[in-house]
């Protein structure tokens, strides 16, 4: 039977956050940018023009497919034995320790063996497969462009599941500056950005410094509680969303820690805080109030007119316990369709508010010139049990009191099929 989420121990997120984060002026990917568009003007008239190859445009949602919709989210894993990784841990070094299944020997390399097949859902289309990664195809569209990923750990991942698939085409710099990470890719004038936050919205920790810490200090953030002004986005990144010409927003699973939740400057609720007098509200609540209010800031932020993507919950797969009981994820194949069950709370809530609050947002963004997409994994990635680390994110002895990682995946690993649905979202014009 599978327990509801948990969390990793204090002392792990300790040891997981990054240690050195040395400051480097983005004016030094800017600078490297302008000399490649230098060195391809100078290509271009001595050389020639160079020759792309047509783009095709496809809609993650709407695919025509024998004249009916075809939604590239609902379908099943197939097996395919003659699929191979984009990357892997010897040709990529942004990798980190609890994500690096194959340093740390996984016994079994079959979780990489298995692609999503589309079949359309409930419209019963004929989607065909779902396009590999194609590097080259990626860089064409985001030429000159800038894409930021706000979000926690997971949201780093898919991170580094993009960066070392383009890595494999252009070997990027990265630099950190003001609790931003940059991967630039000068060569095709290309920016990743990553901000930190388990959050989104504004907020501290209540026995912390006036102001939200950032991830070298994930460890007390997990002890909590946290200050949460659900109605308030981070003024630490959200300024910044304009500057970048798609922004991809997700995390759920912090907030169910201890918070207490603001609201107009006033508390009106907590989520495990012991506070006398005050109203007990679920984390749903908050995570709601949260994707609401920073779905509708970029909605109608002015200055923005690029592209807003969230990315939904991607569901951890403890059985026999959790994080610290026994809980494992020891499957070594996707579940069958039929044997699927409910996903468990928060993570089931979590999803139907981050779906709902986007369709909220959804008209009012067109309004306003925004692009507001869903890149909905949930279902998807509901079926890979087998994707985790399990025991394999740490060396032996290295665990340091936590063992068990059912919560975050392999890189490589099926989130890569993350960077599939982001190309045919940015495809789609």
């Amino acid at each position: 039977m599978k327990s509801p989420a948990m969390f990793p121990s204090i002392h792990d997120l300790l040891i997981r956050a990054r240690r050195t984060r040395h400051a480097v002026p983005k004016i030094k990917c800017i600078v490297s940018i302008l000399v490649l568009a230098a060195a391809t003007l100078l290509s271009v008239v001595f050389l020639g023009p160079f020759q792309w190859s047509p783009t095709s445009s496809s809609s993650l949602f709407s695919r025509a497919g024998a004249g009916a919709a075809c939604d590239l989210t609902r379908g099943q894993w197939v097996r395919d034995p003659a699929s191979r990784p984009y990357y892997t841990n010897a040709t990529c070094a942004f990798i980190e320790g609890y994500q690096n299944c194959m340093k740390h020997g996984k016994p079994s390399m079959e979780f990489l063996r298995w692609r999503w097949r589309p079949d359309g859902g409930d419209a019963a289309a004929a989607c065909g497969e779902l396009d590999r990664f194609d590097a080259a195809r990626f860089f064409r569209l985001v030429r000159g462009r800038s894409i930021l990923f706000v979000g926690d750990s997971l949201a780093s991942s898919h991170v580094r599941s993009l960066v070392c698939t383009l890595s494999q085409v252009e070997s990027p710099s990265r630099s950190c500056k003001e609790g931003f990470e940059y991967w630039c890719f000068p060569a095709h004038r290309f920016v990743v950005a990553f901000f930190w936050t388990p959050f989104q919205v504004r907020w501290r920790l209540t026995r912390g410094p006036p102001l939200a810490v950032g991830p070298d200090r994930q460890g007390e953030v997990f002890a909590g509680p946290s200050d949460l002004h659900l109605d308030e986005p981070d003024e630490r990144w959200t300024p910044a969303a304009k500057d970048h010409d798609y922004v991809v927003l997700s995390a759920s699973h912090w907030f169910a820690r201890p918070a207490v939740y603001y609201s107009g400057g006033r508390v009106v609720g907590c989520h495990g805080c012991g506070a006398p007098n005050v109203t007990a509200l679920k984390p749903q609540y908050a995570q709601r109030a949260a994707f609401r209010t920073v779905l509708r800031a970029l909605a109608g932020m002015e200055g923005f007119k690029g592209t807003a993507i969230l990315r939904t919950v991607a569901p951890t797969h403890y059985e026999n316990g959790g994080w610290f009981d026994g809980g494992e994820c020891t499957a070594t194949e996707p579940v069958d369709p039929e044997d699927l069950t409910e996903m468990a709370e928060p993570e089931a809530e979590f999803y139907r508010a981050q779906v709902e609050e986007f369709a909220a947002a959804e008209e009012a963004a067109r309004r306003n010139g925004v692009r507001l997409r869903l890149m909905d994994v949930t279902k998807m990635m509901q079926r890979r049990p087998d994707g985790h680390p399990d025991r394999y994110g740490h060396g032996t002895g290295e665990h340091d009191g936590f063992d068990i990682d059912c919560l975050h995946w392999c890189l490589p690993g099926p989130i890569d099929v993350w960077n599939e649905l982001l190309l045919q979202i940015l495809s789609d014009r």
